[in-house]
């Protein structure tokens, strides 16, 4: 997942360096922004007795990512017919890893496994610590049409030039189901030449395997235990929104509830905000929001209006994509920090005291005139936006990298964005939009489902997976049950905060199931849990993947400022022997999400011994071109007729390969931010 929140396709005419738009949830890249910021400050406020200072431990000695591998793997897991292949990357910690111990499969999803492979050389990065805890072998996978796992076509070389056909074909096999089939074809098949022991038998029926994931990527570790159970010995799904919908505007409730705690007056001016800039552009009235643009983007909207007619339909399609991005500033990255320690904080303090060094307890908007509180509004927008004029040396910049990388042949460093959007477009959805029907209402009425899709279909054109009816979500919802899913050896984690806890199997959403129980008591040897009970930890005061944020620390002396890392979730209090974690750099701590790391660690050490899910490697594993062979239990009723749909796994059905568009959705996409402004500049139409 922020993650959702971050910088999303990067459209560019010749003219302009690189443009992007906002999509909520570009989750991998704000998930390594935060880490690098949490790692940093740790690594100034405790080098005296944290071990990740000390780079002569002879299990960091080796750094993996000077050998990155490749798993070559069929393009069409379905067809027979097609013998086209895709190579995915791969990174193998093997420094702690002793016979008998288990696999750990790393799943990073939507990004490039680049960055976080830096962390395989970290001992209290979350999943190096758990490969160390438990003598494991560790994977860090790339998943299909991320970083470099992509073919190098001249598409993919350069996106930006290539037409909505052209992308849409290059994509027609980034799935869901292609991608979940992906990590049980390279189960089947892995082996790994280790440089301290002799060869060992290493797939899933001769070795354990863990599957951990956060975000999109937990999503995946629970479809996968539902889909091939036993593949896998224990599954840890963090913060995954398993239940899919496309109008996803709960979203913002999370962020209202933070906002009530003790910022009313920054949330009554975002909801004023967005009250004003609905009317602004239902009623083209383009005095005040001209300046709002003019005060952020400066230049570049300096010398649209100066070519062009400033009341022309285009030039007001341009003004809408500008405000949406200054609409979803605010939000950047509350799904990880919440409104203190993140851009919400930042924003909120600059607004409130633009008058006042104190502020107003009712708001700018309530207390100043329009223009005044506009002006406000527009100081905070343009302090913090990645968009803003004062980043376009940096937006220079990259263009100047990205066409020696064209020059170089290598794939466009756009690619993951162009992934993640079509992803989103196609199964997932989960747009993150406004709800003006209701007061409390973040957004403008112009950041709505159907201009999501609007953009969906002007970046990849109309296809058999990008419609005009949006993200096809039923067909994952169905095989893989969403929210009502019940799995063995499983572990939930959701943060307490974070908006996406709101598709998860701890949504307290209206329609979330009610009917299931909660525990962090763990199955004795040979046990499982009672029907309807799952493990499931909701960490306090947490936001989205907290528990992999937070580094695990050992040995540290005494308590860190205070801090208190045992708290109470739903009656239940984690009474395990815990580590210690700190204020981050932003200054909010995330201290139950040490209750969840022991609880993970806990449940393993009950698990691998002993799983109440057995493999039988017979008939199981699929061959090159077959499909996959574990079958689910439990058929999941739809519609009223109460038929039940098949949860095997993948099959060669026309209909399934139909239903298997590629999937992710984030908030609400606020799709090629720019792309209609230099499309209309530069002249440019796409080709169909």
């Amino acid at each position: 997942m922020r993650s959702i929140n971050v910088i999303f396709a990067v459209l560019a005419a010749n003219m302009c360096a690189v443009s992007a738009t906002t999509v909520q949830w570009k989750d991998s890249i704000s998930r390594f922004s935060t880490d690098l910021l949490r790692k940093k400050h740790r690594n100034e406020q405790t080098q005296k007795f944290s071990t990740i200072m000390n780079r002569l431990k002879p299990a960091l000695g080796k750094d993996p990512t000077e050998n990155p591998l490749f798993v070559e793997l069929p393009m069409d897991h379905f067809s027979a017919d097609n013998k086209d292949t895709i190579k995915c990357r791969y990174f193998v910690q093997e420094a702690y890893y002793k016979p008998g111990g288990p696999v750990i499969f790393h799943d990073i999803g939507e990004s490039s496994i680049g960055p976080y492979a830096k962390g395989l050389v970290d001992e209290d990065e979350f999943s190096v610590a758990i490969a160390k805890r438990f003598n494991g072998l560790l994977i860090l996978f790339e998943h299909r049409f991320y970083g470099q796992s992509a073919p190098t076509t001249p598409t993919s070389q350069n996106l930006a030039k290539a037409s909505r056909r052209q992308i849409s074909e290059f994509f027609k096999y980034h799935t869901i189901e292609q991608a979940l089939e992906d990590v049980v074809y390279f189960a089947k098949n892995f082996s790994y030449d280790l440089e301290e022991y002799p060869k060992q038998a290493l797939t899933p029926d001769k070795a354990p395997w863990i599957w951990i994931g956060v975000s999109y990527s937990g999503a995946r570790g629970a479809w996968l235990a539902k889909r091939n159970p036993g593949l896998f010995k224990a599954t840890l799904a963090s913060s995954a929104p398993v239940q899919l919908k496309v109008n996803f505007w709960e979203y913002f409730t999370a962020v209202e509830d933070a906002l009530a705690i003790k910022n009313t007056n920054c949330s009554a001016d975002l909801r004023a905000a967005a009250r004003w800039l609905s009317d602004a552009w239902e009623n083209k009235d383009n005095s005040l929001v001209d300046q709002l643009i003019d005060a952020v983007y400066e230049q570049d909207w300096e010398e649209l209006l100066a070519d062009y007619d400033p009341d022309s339909q285009e030039v007001w399609d341009i003004r809408k994509d500008y405000l949406q991005d200054a609409a979803w500033t605010p939000f950047a990255d509350f799904q990880y920090y919440g409104v203190n320690g993140g851009t919400l904080g930042v924003f909120c303090d600059i607004m409130e005291t633009s008058y006042s060094d104190r502020g107003d307890p009712d708001g700018v908007f309530a207390t100043e005139s329009l223009a005044r509180a506009v002006t406000a509004y527009a100081k905070a927008v343009a302090a913090i936006s990645p968009y803003s004029y004062t980043s376009s040396r940096q937006r220079a910049q990259s263009k100047e990298k990205r066409q020696l990388d064209i020059e170089s042949g290598a794939i466009d460093e756009k690619l993951d964005d162009y992934s993640w959007l079509w992803q989103v477009c196609t199964e997932f959805g989960a747009f993150q939009v406004s709800n003006i029907s209701r007061p409390e209402n973040l957004l403008p009425s112009f950041i709505n489902v159907q201009s999501s899709i609007d953009s969906c279909i002007s970046t990849f054109g109309e296809s058999e997976q990008v419609s005009k009816a949006g993200p096809n979500v039923d067909p994952i919802n169905q095989k893989y049950q969403g929210w009502y899913v019940q799995l063995s050896n499983t572990m939930w984690t959701n943060g307490e905060f974070d908006p996406w806890k709101a598709l998860s199997i701890d949504s307290e959403e209206a329609d979330a199931p009610t009917n299931d129980t909660s525990t962090i008591e763990i199955p004795q040897c040979g046990k499982t849990f009672p029907e309807g009970t799952q493990l499931r930890y909701v960490i306090k005061d947490g936001y989205h993947g907290s528990e992999f944020s937070e580094d695990v620390i050992t040995n540290t002396p005494g308590d860190l400022d205070g801090l208190d890392p045992t708290n109470t979730i739903r009656s239940f209090t984690a009474t395990r022997t815990r580590t210690r974690t700190r204020v981050t750099a932003t200054g909010t701590p995330v201290v139950d999400a040490i209750n969840a790391q022991n609880l993970w660690f806990d449940a393993m050490s009950s698990w691998l011994p002993c799983t109440t899910l057995q493999f039988n490697l017979d008939g199981s594993l699929p061959e090159t071109t077959t499909s996959a062979p574990f079958t689910s239990r439990t058929p999941f009723p739809t519609g009223n007729s109460g038929e039940a749909a098949e949860t095997s796994g993948s099959n060669n059905s026309s209909d399934d390969k139909k239903n298997a568009a590629p999937s992710l959705a984030t908030p609400s996409l606020i799709l090629p931010f720019f792309v209609s402004i230099f499309a209309f500049l530069a002249g440019i139409r796409v080709l169909v």
